[in-house]
């Protein structure tokens, strides 16, 4: 749950789960190109095998119907079964995880340690119907925050604010 306290920083604690973690794997890929261009040829590809059945072009209709599959079987790998694999795996994403976020930058606990880092190393905020992705540097990491870890509306709008300032310097703010 959320802690708002207006002279100190706003803290969050949950603990992740499996379609949490996936579904923050897959909005942080869906910002990738290389996996856009996999969607883009998946969609060729089955578009190709069903023409080549239509029309009695037997080739054109195996060859898509192979692309298909492989390129299918490769976004499912990553979208789904690589990241569920992770999350079996590994203990500080299955244990409790507490975020306190201020003007000065996100503390992050978790079971294997703490970090902290200042707004200006994040690159970007996605935000799922579910989930805010504090997007790092590496463009396909990402720091997953759950929306239900917020108490309310309140402190997902001063979350938002203190998210203002991802990218930017030590700024002072109005």
């Amino acid at each position: 749950m959320a802690e708002v306290d207006p002279a100190g920083p706003l803290c969050v604690t949950f603990r992740m789960t499996i379609d949490d973690y996936r579904n923050g794997v897959r909005r942080l890929a869906w910002a990738l190109w290389p996996i856009r261009l996999i969607v883009v040829v998946t969609i060729a590809a089955a578009i190709a095998g069903l023409t080549g059945a239509l029309l009695p072009n037997r080739i054109l209709a195996i060859v898509g119907v192979v692309v298909f599959v492989i390129y299918a079987l490769l976004l499912a790998s990553i979208l789904y079964i690589r990241p569920g694999q992770a999350f079996r795996r590994r203990a500080d994403l299955k244990g409790d995880q507490t975020y306190c976020f201020s003007e000065s930058g996100v503390s992050m606990t978790f079971v294997s340690g703490d970090s902290r880092v200042k707004w200006s190393y994040f690159v970007g905020l996605l935000e799922t119907k579910d989930l805010y992705l504090l997007r790092h540097p590496i463009r396909q990491i990402g720091s997953i925050i759950p929306k239900r870890a917020f108490a309310d509306p309140a402190a997902e709008t001063e979350f938002r604010r203190f998210a203002q300032r991802i990218g930017k310097g030590a700024q002072p703010t109005a």
